[in-house]
């Protein structure tokens, strides 16, 4: 379908793989989900394992992420920089995080989602504790340029291998739940400012520290925890074909989805890019602008992010679960739509009862919408590619909207009001821009509820593999 006819969201015209494995589009009527509780019992014991460990890891991913945001300033104290050389690590965590998705990925994809993601999740515990000793400047910097590249990989596993294990008709419900593990592990990291670092010994380090034990932690869980059933498939070790011929089918597999999907990988690239400054242009320098500007302790600022990230997981739960029934895009549009008219609690007030609550239904809004993108983009996705594909165009998103804490930084420090930066209207200005972007782009793509993704064959897979050594063998005999 063209983007004209995308447009018309009240139809709700769906292009998915039906239950036949079939790639078909057609008109699905709206018809009420039923009671979420009747869907979290959907689920089996081994859904919710594969659900559980897919958001405890992008939990930590959330936590290791947003602990340099919340001690910014001790950070610049520390390394006697000002603010914008601190969040240029910010900058440069998401500039390379696209690579970690692309490597991670495509190993994800061939290998299986287990290892590669325990792999990943050793690393970043460990590079949590170089940014908690880094001596100096260029080292921090540095550090947190590798914390980019290793923590690209674990956003793209964490959605497959939870989405790729349940039901279809829970899949809307347990994406929303699933992407508010980044909200949450905000909500850990700023509940640690609070609670630990003002009376720990070594002060904010003390972040750095719970974030490598946290993560840690999630990977020893992780390694006795089976494989994804997608890559359980019986094998007979006599007819197992060589590694060679393995990753020839694969690269053969991965040329055509190229050929295939490559102006959806454009789009969701877009797409992606949107969302991401949505969500940074919201969160990243919510505590610093609560400290610098609106003047409250770091106590107060940290209270106040604690309770936009709980708006946060609500509206990610609620909005993924009625996308099961009007639709992925259109509830995208509506939690944008419901984001505009809270900019002004979000910005205006002095009195921090009522910022708060503008912090807490803005944060519903982003991440109402974004608990949309999870199973969205593995709608999206070529089915043998769901590991590499939404990770990878999720983080290349990212890339895109690195420099939002920098600009907003550089912005506020120039726009000077009452002898403080500006960051409420320079927050105001960019989601007044950006809730409007992810909503027309969202709007112009395809719908395609309800997908049954989990029915295609992984790349490579020894069923394809065996099809073509008998094809080769019988075409040998015919010469």
């Amino acid at each position: 379908m063209g983007i004209r006819q995308n447009l018309k969201l009240w139809e709700n015209n769906v292009t998915h793989i039906d239950e036949n494995g079939d790639m078909v589009t057609e008109r699905v009527p709206r018809v009420l989900p039923p009671n979420p509780w009747k869907v979290m019992r959907m689920l089996s014991a081994e859904n919710y394992m594969f659900f559980f460990m897919g958001l405890a890891a992008w939990t930590a991913d959330g936590y290791d992420f947003n602990a340099v945001n919340l001690v910014t300033t001790q950070l610049s104290a520390t390394y006697h920089k000002p603010l914008t050389d601190i969040t240029l690590s910010i900058t440069l965590t998401l500039l390379f995080r696209s690579v970690g998705a692309a490597i991670i990925g495509i190993a994800s994809d061939m290998y299986g989602r287990k290892w590669p993601m325990i792999v990943d999740l050793y690393i970043l515990a460990v590079l949590q504790v170089g940014t908690a000793y880094a001596p100096t400047y260029a080292a921090f910097i540095g550090v947190r340029v590798l914390f980019g590249i290793a923590m690209g990989g674990i956003w793209g596993l964490s959605a497959a291998m939870a989405l790729e294990n349940m039901p279809v008709e829970a899949r809307g419900l347990f994406s929303g739940i699933l992407q508010q593990g980044y909200s949450m592990g905000y909500l850990i990291a700023a509940v640690i400012n609070i609670v630990a670092v003002p009376h720990a010994s070594e002060g904010y380090k003390i972040i750095f520290h719970v974030g490598a034990g946290f993560t840690g932690l999630v990977a020893i869980v992780q390694m006795f925890i089976p494989e994804s059933r997608l890559f359980r498939a019986p094998e007979n070790p006599e007819e197992r074909p060589k590694s060679g011929t393995r990753i020839k089918m694969f690269v053969k597999d991965l040329k055509l989805a190229a050929r295939q999907y490559w102006k959806m990988f454009l789009y969701c690239i877009l797409l992606s890019a949107v969302f991401n400054w949505m969500s940074h242009g919201a969160q990243d320098m919510y505590s610093t602008y609560m400290k610098v500007q609106k003047g409250f302790s770091n106590t107060n600022a940290s209270r106040a992010t604690i309770v936009g990230q709980c708006g946060a997981v609500i509206g990610g739960a609620v909005c993924g679960y009625y996308s099961q029934f009007i639709g992925r895009r259109l509830t995208v549009v509506i939690a944008v739509c419901f984001g505009l008219c809270m900019i002004p609690l979000w910005t205006l007030p002095s009195a921090w009862g009522s910022l708060a609550a503008g912090n807490f239904f803005v944060q519903f809004a982003v991440n109402g919408a974004w608990g949309v993108m999870p199973v969205l983009l593995n709608e999206y996705a070529p089915p043998q590619f769901r590991g590499v594909f939404p990770g990878t165009v999720y983080q290349i998103g990212n890339m895109l909207s690195a420099p939002a804490a920098q600009i907003q930084t550089v912005s506020a420090s120039g726009w000077i009001v009452n002898g403080k930066p500006n960051y409420s209207q320079v927050m105001t200005i960019v989601l007044c821009i950006v809730f409007a972007a992810v909503g027309v782009v969202t709007a112009c793509g395809q719908e395609r509820l309800g997908s049954h993704f989990e029915l295609v064959k992984r790349a490579g897979a020894e069923e394809n593999i065996q099809k073509e050594m008998k094809e080769n063998c019988n075409n040998v005999g015919m010469r």
